[in-house]
């Protein structure tokens, strides 16, 4: 298990602290893998700056959208992605 530390806009940061927000998008440009540990840093949208609240979340199932195979570069670029919470 891995420790991974991300900022997290205080808005968004307040709907995962409430349960509303059961989801995470991130840019896959690190490893983050089921059964890490994401810490969430709040802070400011405009200047970054920490807030001093953190949120710990365990991760779960994760995919990269760069490995599915089942639409077409084209397709990808025209109509982006849709992130869905199940409930």
């Amino acid at each position: 298990m891995r420790e991974i530390i991300k900022k997290c806009d205080k808005n968004i940061f307040e709907k995962i602290v409430s349960g509303q927000k059961k989801f995470e998008v991130r840019l896959g440009n690190f490893e983050g893998r089921e059964g890490d540990l994401i810490i969430l840093k709040e802070c400011e949208l405009g200047d970054g700056h920490e807030t001093g609240r953190e949120i710990r979340k365990r991760i779960g199932f994760t995919i990269k959208t760069k490995d599915m195979p089942w639409w077409s570069d084209e397709e990808k670029n025209k109509h982006g992605f849709v992130i869905m919470q199940l409930v």
